[in-house]
């Protein structure tokens, strides 16, 4: 009896091009994934820029001194005090 060589060597050839075609979908998908986390690590990066400055602005005014006239504008603009004869004029009038 004869084997027919023709039909063996098909299925491996089959099956090298089904396992190439596997590999060059995952490695197209890691590509995309790997940019997705570029784009994420450098969103992230600019966020904690953006923390670390604002920590850098709040050491600031952590170690600022508090003068009067610091107390007073705070006292006015964040808790609506006033002086005792001060009076307050309120506009609707947009600047």
């Amino acid at each position: 009896m004869r084997k027919r060589y023709g039909s063996g060597n098909t299925i491996v050839k089959f099956a090298f091009t089904l396992v190439f075609i596997v590999l060059l979908v995952s490695v197209i998908n890691m590509q995309i994934d790997l940019r997705e986390l570029k784009e994420k690590k450098a969103l992230l990066e600019e966020q904690i820029k953006d923390v670390e400055d604002d920590i850098q602005e709040l050491n600031i005014r952590l170690n600022t001194p508090l003068t009067d006239e610091y107390i007073e504008r705070i006292a006015k603009e964040k808790l609506g005090y006033r002086r005792p004869n001060e009076i307050i004029f309120y506009s609707n009038i947009p600047d």
